[in-house]
Order: C-alpha cells, then structure tokens, then sequence
C-alpha cells in the first residue's frame, strides 16, 4: 500500500482536471474549505472520526487517479464497518464537502471572470468551469454568428421574466442552509481580497469556520411538513432574492456589456439625456466647447418619441470628457427612478 498523503491539498490536487490553468485557484479554495472542516469535524466527533473521514477521502482520491479496483474494495471495506451512528456522521460528512466544492467552484468562477477583466481577453470556453459569461457571448454573437448590433440589442429588448410556481417545489436545498452558503462564499472571496490585512484575515477565518460548523450541524432535510407559512416564507425568499436582488443585478451587467462590447447604451441614454450632460460639462468648464453628434436642436428635443438607441463607435461620437459626464447622468436618471413611486 503506497504511503498517504499528509496534506489534502494533495489530494485535491490529484482530482483536478488537466485543463486547469494558471489563474485557477479553485485546488486552494476547497483545500482550505476541507481542512477547516475536518478540524470542526474533530472538535465535534474526536479524532479518530476526522480521520477515518481523511482515509477515505484519499482512497476516494487515489481510486480517481488510477482507477485501482484495490483501492475501491478497500474504500468499501472500511464504509462497511462503520455502525450505524458513524455511518450517518460519515455520510453528513461528504455531503457538506461536496456543498463545499460547490461553493469553492463558484467563487473560482467569479475570480476568473476579474482575472479575465484585469487581463482585458475572454478565455475558451472549454477551459471555463461553466458556459461563457455575458461579454463572450455578445462577442460570439456579432464575431461568429454575424448578428448586427441593432439585432442583438432588439432581441434583448423583447426578454422577459416570468414567474412559474409549482404544487411540488423542486427546490431541495432549506432555505437556511442556502443562507449560510451564501455566508461561506462571501467569507472565502474576501479571504483572498489583495489589500486584505492580518487582522481582518483572522477574523474572516474565524467567520468561515463559524458558517461552515452551522452549515454542518443545520440538518439537510426537513424532518417535518412545512407549514402553509413556512411556504409562504419561502415563495417571499424568492421575490427577495431573485426579483429584487438578481435581476437587477444580471440587468445591470447586461448594461454593461452591450456598453464595453457592443457600444451600446441602454434605452433611456437619449438626445435629452445627452444636452443634459453636455449643459452640466459646459457649466462645470466654461470653456468647454464641442459639437455633439448628432445635432442638439430644440425641436428634436421636445418632441415627444420614445427613447432611441444611442450608438457610440470606437472613437466616440461624443467629444471626450463628454461621455463620462453622459454616464453620472445616466446614473442620476437610474437612481431618481428608484426613488420614485
């Protein structure tokens, strides 16, 4: 029997596909998600429990690697001696790492998408742990697929959101433990913050170990029928997570992208929104002197037209310093209509 691996870093390491590549944190992330959960593990359940739990983790590791029918049996063998009390410690045990992995995919995939940012390119698609992130799929779009901007812009136009509710929700994971999945990604991505200090590293640690112990002892299964309350709670943590919450925030970078990839703007950015801009650059810089394109005229203006799609090329139809002052207003608009009403 070869010699085991003392770190489960190694392990992981050894479960990592080959296209990992070079800004793939994802072995670091669940590397320390695991061991921080083993040691809560020993603190709850003793040491031998911890590591009979490690054991088979690298049996599982090493029967991935070489596929050893070996190695299977003996994963087998040692599962099946367990009683019944340890059998379900056991089995909760790989279960909440599995959740664990998830998380540490999930912020892997945001830290890709910063390092793509940073780096200013897109990365194949086959290299990515999920389908292409919004920018690359606009770029596809109009590069490869030869849609216009305007066809894109349209189609995106006529998207909408609807709500469908089930008899039956399909939805298996408890609200609570979502919540401090949640409280887990956050502390790993902040983990790994640049400007992080000691200090607040520490605390951070202590906050994740926190979560991932509530996470494990908040029971995965709902042990009793849910109340007509308890659904109607949940239907509310759908409106207030999805609707006021995710939309906005995928809509947004939806903005965004048609801005820095297509040139586009959204529907509300119109001739008035630009005089507007153009006045504020003007009374902040007297000498500030430009002819938007197009025309401004008074006319124009005051006409009542639903709002048009302005289109900005590479160089700006708008002279510069004017654009950014274009996009405070744009702000200024958003955030007034959000206090409306």
């Amino acid at each position: 029997m070869p010699e085991r691996h003392q770190s489960i870093d190694a392990q992981l390491r050894l479960l990592a596909p080959g296209k990992v590549s070079e800004d793939d944190k994802l072995v670091e992330y669940d590397a320390l998600l695991v061991d921080r959960f083993l040691d809560i593990l020993q603190d709850l359940h003793g040491p031998h429990l911890r590591e009979f739990v490690q054991e088979c983790y690298e049996l599982s590791a090493e029967y991935e690697n070489d596929r050893d029918e070996a190695r299977l049996g003996e994963l087998g063998s040692k599962l099946t001696s367990l009683p019944p009390g340890d059998s379900i410690v056991v089995a909760s045990s790989f279960s909440h790492m599995l959740n664990l992995a998830n998380l540490a995919e999930e912020v892997q995939i945001a830290h890709r998408r910063r390092i793509k940012l940073k780096r200013g390119d897109f990365a194949d698609e086959a290299s990515a742990p999920t389908e292409s992130d919004i920018e690359e799929t606009l770029k596809r779009l109009v590069s490869q697929l030869g849609k216009s901007r305007e066809e894109v812009f349209d189609a995106l136009k006529s998207q909408t959101v609807d709500l469908v509710f089930t008899a039956h929700p399909t939805q298996s994971v408890r609200r609570s433990l979502l919540q401090k999945h949640g409280r887990i990604r956050n502390c790993l991505r902040q983990l790994y913050a640049k400007d992080i200090t000691a200090d607040d590293k520490q605390e951070l640690d202590e906050a994740l170990q926190r979560e991932i112990q509530a996470a494990f002892r908040t029971d995965e299964i709902r042990r009793t029928p849910p109340t007509p309350q308890d659904e109607m709670r949940a239907g509310l943590s759908y409106f207030h997570e999805t609707i006021w919450k995710g939309v906005p925030k995928f809509l947004r970078r939806i903005d965004t992208a048609l801005k820095q990839r297509l040139r586009l703007r959204e529907s509300y950015i119109t001739t008035l929104n630009v005089c507007q801009a153009y006045t504020l650059k003007r009374i902040r810089d007297p000498s500030f002197q430009v002819s938007p394109q197009p025309p401004l005229s008074k006319e124009f203006t005051d006409e009542s037209q639903p709002a048009e799609l302005v289109q900005l090329n590479e160089q700006s139809e708008y002279a510069p310093g004017l654009e950014d002052t274009l996009i405070l207003t744009m702000k200024g608009i958003a955030a007034g209509m959000q206090n409306t009403g």
